[in-house]
């Protein structure tokens, strides 16, 4: 696909497999000028000195602190069975084209520091890309003069936030798995849309092989809105209901160990042979 008017783009994505995959993908679609990975790692240097001082004052959190990294090692092992083939080496690390500015933030979560607003500002950006940062302040959203755009691996009117791909799947509503590519505003996922999709879902899916699926579909149709704002034909949509909204915190082990059995027990299968009988649902396409 040709490079959008060359209006110029910047992404900002965490350092998620899935999100640097998208960097990558936009990098050779798109006339990207620079890309800015949010660090969302909570266990910096300065946060485990200051977290093992806090131990060492008061001996009794110990204990319960080991039973925290047993519980929270045991989430990991589940959550994050990522399919690494889904997305391949581009997945891995950013492969940055000619020309283009890329900035790694340092703190946590601190894609609205000032000094990365700055940083933001001085690429001149006709446009911004999000897929995985923190919420974006004002300050961000006003930036690039034709919006700032956001890859929301979810369909927003039935499901908003984070993991909504696992969730459709706990809540057995393999069709509500979709993209969806929106303006952001200041709000959580309830921007004016641009483009929803839905992947072909095969017996063999899972959740996270969905994931891959609306990862890849929401970047075409991420590059066909960026196209169309360069060339003056965008249109959007207000979000005429707001989904249900899932936070990092609502996914717990159990959440993750109950959607693995389910799947494994035919859920997939079972929305398949029985998916004539489903609602007909309407998406902004």
């Amino acid at each position: 696909m040709a490079k959008a008017q060359k209006l110029k783009v910047v992404v900002l994505v965490s350092p998620d497999i899935s999100d640097i995959y998208f960097a990558n993908q936009l990098m050779k679609k798109l006339n990207v000028v620079g890309v800015i990975v949010e660090n969302q790692n909570e266990y910096s240097n300065a946060t485990l000195f200051t977290k093992g001082l806090k131990y060492l004052k008061n001996p009794k959190l110990i204990s319960g602190k080991i039973k925290e990294e047993v519980y929270g090692k045991r989430f990991r092992e589940l959550a994050f069975r990522i399919n690494y083939k889904g997305f391949g080496e581009e997945g891995l690390r950013l492969n940055p084209s000619p020309g283009v500015k890329v900035i790694y933030t340092e703190g946590v979560r601190a894609i609205n520091n000032p000094i990365y607003v700055e940083k933001i500002k001085s690429l001149k950006p006709d446009v911004i890309a999000v897929c995985g940062t923190s919420i974006l302040k004002k300050e961000i959203i006003a930036i690039p003069p034709k919006g700032v755009l956001n890859l929301h691996g979810g369909l927003a009117q039935w499901y908003r936030g984070v993991w909504t791909t696992l969730w459709a799947v706990y809540n057995g509503e393999p069709e509500y798995v979709g993209a969806t590519v929106h303006y952001v505003s200041d709000g959580i996922d309830d921007g004016n849309i641009i483009y929803q999709g839905r992947p072909e879902i095969s017996e063999d899916d899972n959740q996270e092989t969905l994931y891959v699926k609306v990862v890849k579909l929401g970047i075409e149709l991420m590059v066909k809105a960026i196209s169309e704002i360069g060339n003056g034909t965008v249109r959007s949509y207000p979000l005429k209901q707001k989904g249900r909204l899932y936070l990092s915190r609502h996914v717990t082990p159990e959440v993750v160990r109950e959607t693995w059995k389910r799947v494994e027990a035919g859920a997939i299968r079972d929305y398949l042979r029985g998916q004539t009988a489903r609602k007909k649902i309407e998406i902004y396409e």
